[in-house]
């Protein structure tokens, strides 16, 4: 380095602004002694002594090229020097504007501010807009600087849509991604990265991606893939086994349907965490009209995304379990998972618990309101009405039932009734709970009769004595049995033991439950 280098060095370390400009601009273009070395112009340059100035932003602007001064957070200095009159900040300022927001005119007044200064790179945009029609304006600005000395632009492309992902609308990204891909030489992964975002983003916001080819989203979803992206792998999968991807179809997403290919696909993506994959694969195993179709493995699948949490196949293997249940133990399985479906919001498996459910008549707070007459005399009674009113119980399974023993997770086990003969309506009885308040009401039924075993069993006696006390506290407060028991013939109850005869009472919700 020269002693004038040196100098001027030392000058700029010691607080000198002039010195600190020069230096500055000399590491930004390297030459006169200096190595171009951008980090350090910059650090010079943002001094609070100079930083101000408008000449460190016309520097700083002219001197580097567009994408670096984006890459460096440098837009405030471009538009300050591109306020201040310089043209060839006014030229990369128009470029960007007119780029990131995918309209020519948002960035045309600065472009045609430069082409008045005499800029002939802008000179040259202004005359090829001349010569575009309407539609075809920012390709036009795009071809005719893709020589330009002051940008690159394809890094520049690819910075607008990472603004637009970050900061803008879908609309907006889509189209920034169509110029950076008309632009780009080669798909980088950069490019194909946004690209899946977008397509991610289209799924979630019902979007067409209208703008963006079938090739180019394929392409960019299997380079994604090589390098272990789940999404990726999870939407092109979907796409070859002819799987919708929200309002996407798959002609969308791949240029042609690859059963294998996808199914293959699926299972990386569901092992790698995402977890509707394996609804996917459901979906693809359990259709006896595909080349792959395998109920065993379909069945598995199913059961791999309900413990995953997927509220559909929570759903779905709850009612299949339901149709098919032959025994208590299997009904309480398949509830379960309908409960767990339902507690995440699921309308369908709420519904078909609700078919599992007697009905009951009568005011809910007149019901209420006489359960707390009935607990003054009698509190267990009391309880077991509470149960009744919850659950839809009959009068012989709510003056039966063991809250203790029969509590569960997602309702109540009415179990076998030892002081009734006939099968039919002695035999244990599964029943959800359909509001969390429900489930409240039996944890306090449970812990009551806990802690009052004892004395509780000595008071209620057997099914005959609590029948007794039962209605003669009916009789003395006027209450009405519709009120607090459901009503059902032994045909009926047995429908809800028997998971085929529940099917074909409740065949209508249950065709909605497994189709949605």
């Amino acid at each position: 380095m020269r002693r004038q280098d040196i100098q001027l060095l030392t000058l700029a370390r010691q607080g000198d602004p002039v010195a600190r400009s020069k230096a500055g601009r000399r590491y930004l273009v390297g030459g006169d002694g200096f190595p171009r070395h951008v980090a350090t112009g910059i650090e010079y340059l943002s001094h609070p002594s100079v930083r101000d100035l408008p000449e460190t932003a016309r520097v700083i602007a002219e001197s580097l090229p567009l994408q670096e001064l984006l890459k460096l957070k440098q837009e405030d200095a471009l538009n300050r020097a591109a306020a201040a009159g310089s043209p060839a900040a006014q030229f990369k300022l128009g470029v960007w504007m007119a780029l990131r927001q995918s309209r020519v005119a948002a960035g045309q007044a600065w472009l045609e501010m430069a082409a008045a200064d005499g800029h002939v790179e802008a000179c040259q945009v202004m005359a090829a807009l001349r010569k575009a029609r309407s539609d075809g304006a920012l390709e036009a600005v795009v071809d005719a600087i893709r020589s330009s000395a002051a940008l690159d632009v394809v890094q520049v492309a690819v910075a607008a849509a990472r603004h637009a992902q970050d900061d803008g609308g879908l609309d907006l990204l889509v189209d920034c991604l169509r110029v950076a891909l008309m632009v780009a030489p080669r798909l980088t992964h950069a490019l194909s990265d946004l690209v899946v975002a977008a397509v991610l983003r289209a799924e979630r916001e019902n979007h067409s991606l209208r703008g963006l080819a079938p090739e180019q989203i394929e392409a960019s979803l299997e380079l994604a893939v090589v390098r272990g992206d789940r999404d990726a792998a999870s939407l092109l999968g979907r796409a070859r086994c002819g799987i919708d991807s929200g309002t996407l179809a798959p002609a969308r997403l791949s240029t042609s349907l690859n059963l294998r290919n996808g199914v293959a696909l699926l299972l990386r993506a569901a092992d790698a965490g995402r977890d509707d994959a394996w609804l996917a694969l459901y979906a693809t195993h359990a259709d006896h009209r595909s080349s792959v179709s395998n109920p065993q493995m379909a069945r598995f699948f199913l059961e791999k995304a309900a413990v995953a949490g997927q509220a559909q196949a929570q759903r779905k293997l709850g009612a299949l379990m339901l149709r098919s249940s032959g025994s208590v133990a299997e009904s309480e399985q398949a509830i379960a998972w309908l409960h767990a479906a339902a507690g995440q919001g699921d309308a369908h498996a709420q519904r078909l618990l609700g078919s599992l459910v007697l009905p009951l008549e009568g005011d809910e707070s007149a019901a209420r309101a006489a359960i707390e007459q009935v607990r003054q005399s009698d509190p267990w009674l009391a309880v077991r009405l509470t149960l009744a009113r919850d659950f839809g119980l009959t009068k012989l399974e709510a003056l039966s039932v063991d809250p203790v023993e029969g509590r569960r997770p997602w309702g109540l086990l009415v179990g076998q009734n030892p002081f009734i003969a006939q099968a039919r309506l002695s035999a244990p009885r599964a029943v959800p709970a359909l509001t969390a308040q429900v489930l409240q009401n039996l944890a306090r039924a449970a812990a009551f009769f806990e802690q009052s075993r004892g004395d509780g069993s000595a008071f209620e006696g057997d099914l005959r004595r609590r029948s007794v006390r039962q209605r003669r506290v009916f009789e003395r407060l006027g209450l009405s049995e519709d009120l607090f028991f459901a009503t059902a013939s032994s045909r009926r109850l047995e429908a809800f033991r028997l998971g085929p005869k529940w099917a074909f009472r409740a065949r209508q919700p249950l065709a909605l439950a497994l189709a949605a």
